[in-house]
């Protein structure tokens, strides 16, 4: 028989345990124990980076149990996603009307779950079309809380797979633009190795066309080097 505080409430005074709340217990332990590493994790990979502020590191952190997409996530299940550092102004003129039920075209994106319902139709060069198709107001409005986890990474991939020279002007103002969105320092710091490694391929490429101060800037705003 097990003894001190972790028996509490499973060994009844008949002395038979109590199976469901000796389960609920250690789902909970274990629990604890996964956010403990992920947490942890997230700390490090903090370090290691640099982050300039210990606010950045406390949302790093804040951040550590949130992940992107998965392809076989259904997009049905889009407006069940919420993310608790997600954060939208009442006092911002931007509209904020889902419509879940309504395909949208790309003019009527209002908002980041919009954007993503409509990201996660598309595959391959369909999602560079999209990307195109945003004027930087558009990319204002719709990433004007948050670029999203993980969803800077997808539009690195997809710029950097699709793009042709006769896009640089494009590339360099999308780019641009989401620099100037909510939370773009955050989103630039999960970006994994293989995604700083094609964007920087990407602005490479960019700068060889098109040696502008834009592009220029491009390498410092991403700490590309």
């Amino acid at each position: 028989m097990w003894k001190g505080k972790t028996t509490y409430g499973i060994v009844g005074k008949d002395g038979e345990v109590n199976f469901s709340k000796l389960e609920k217990q250690i789902d909970s332990a274990v629990a604890a124990d996964e956010r403990y590493w992920v947490q942890n994790s997230a700390k490090i990979r903090a370090v290691t980076n640099k982050v300039a502020s210990y606010e950045e590191f406390e949302q790093i952190v804040k951040a550590s149990h949130l992940k992107p997409l998965e392809k076989g996530d259904r997009i049905s299940d889009m407006d069940k996603f919420t993310q608790p550092w997600n954060i939208a102004s009442s006092q911002d003129n931007f509209s904020f009307s889902p419509s879940p039920q309504t395909d949208l075209s790309t003019s009527s994106l209002q908002n980041l779950t919009q954007f993503n319902r409509e990201w996660r139709k598309r595959k391959g060069p369909q999602k560079f079309d999209l990307l195109l198709s945003l004027s930087e107001t558009d990319i204002r409005r719709i990433f004007h809380a948050e670029i999203g986890l993980g969803l800077l990474g997808e539009i690195v991939d997809a710029l950097h797979s699709n793009w042709a020279e006769e896009h640089v002007t494009s590339v360099l103002n999308i780019l641009t633009t989401l620099t100037k969105c909510g939370r773009f320092d955050l989103s630039l710091r999960f970006l994994s190795g293989e995604e700083k490694t094609k964007l920087k391929s990407l602005l490479d490429k960019m700068y060889a066309l098109s040696e502008t101060d834009g592009v220029s800037e491009l390498f410092k705003m991403y700490e590309v080097v």
